[in-house]
């Protein structure tokens, strides 16, 4: 990092399956949410943050994505893109950057998003909770009100314990990983080259297992997950109860 600056990676290459059919057409980061694509939205909420340099972290229907975006100057940003060629998983195609940030600022933390979310937080206060701890990542968790198809969090104060799925008829404590987080390098480094990972499934538990720390950032501030026809409805109802 240089002067407090960071870098993003936002992992847009999904199917989006569950947006189908509208995503035989488009991929589901630019499906219009309150006017605008998602990942327009996520692209201006990481300028207005302070961020200048992004990673799109691509697979399916690439070119409408790089085509609307281009190189990114009309968001006041520096767009990289990188397309994979099979599917590498979440934590693969962000491993995948490692070359490409060598050297200087590059070689800093990581803010990793997935392009299927709607986020109005701040940014500042995240990035002074990671920088306050020697873990290997910060993982911003929140209160969901989709429990049973989440990824949940058990803390153990700031610390990540473990990741689980709720059952239903079983207790479960109601903090979600938001798809959202900060990692440093040495995180990066324990994603497999040869095979697709995903960090909440594979590579959080292993760090932890390993014995490295895994922070909570817990946060009640807006971080959406826009990806079923479900959750932009309601979203597009609370956005229109703010206007």
């Amino acid at each position: 990092m240089r002067d407090g600056v960071i870098q993003a990676a936002i992992v847009a290459g999904g199917r989006g399956v569950r947006m189908r059919p509208a995503t035989d057409l488009l991929p589901k980061p630019m499906l219009p949410v309150a006017g605008k694509p998602v990942l327009e939205h996520l692209s201006l909420w990481l300028e207005r943050s302070g961020v200048r340099e992004v990673f799109m972290c691509l697979g399916y229907k690439a070119e409408a994505i790089s085509s609307y975006f281009g190189d990114g100057s009309r968001f006041g940003l520096k767009l990289d893109y990188r397309v994979e060629t099979e599917p590498r998983g979440t934590a693969g195609c962000v491993r995948d950057l490692l070359n490409a940030r060598e050297g200087g600022a590059a070689s800093g933390d990581l803010l990793v998003v997935y392009g299927d979310l709607f986020v109005d937080m701040d940014l500042g206060r995240l990035l002074d909770f990671h920088r306050g701890h020697d873990g290997a990542a910060t993982v911003v968790v929140r209160e969901t009100d989709h429990p049973l198809d989440s990824d949940l969090a058990r803390l153990d104060g700031d610390r990540i314990a473990g990741f689980y799925r709720a059952k239903p008829g079983e207790p479960y404590d109601n903090i979600a990983c938001a798809a959202l987080w900060v990692l440093r390098p040495r995180l990066l480094e324990r994603v497999p080259v040869d095979r697709p990972t995903d960090f909440g499934k594979d590579i959080f538990p292993a760090a932890i297992a390993a014995g490295e720390k895994v922070m909570a950032y817990r946060t009640s501030e807006t971080v959406m997950d826009v990806g079923t026809p479900e959750r932009v409805e309601r979203f597009e109802r609370l956005w229109r109860a703010r206007r």
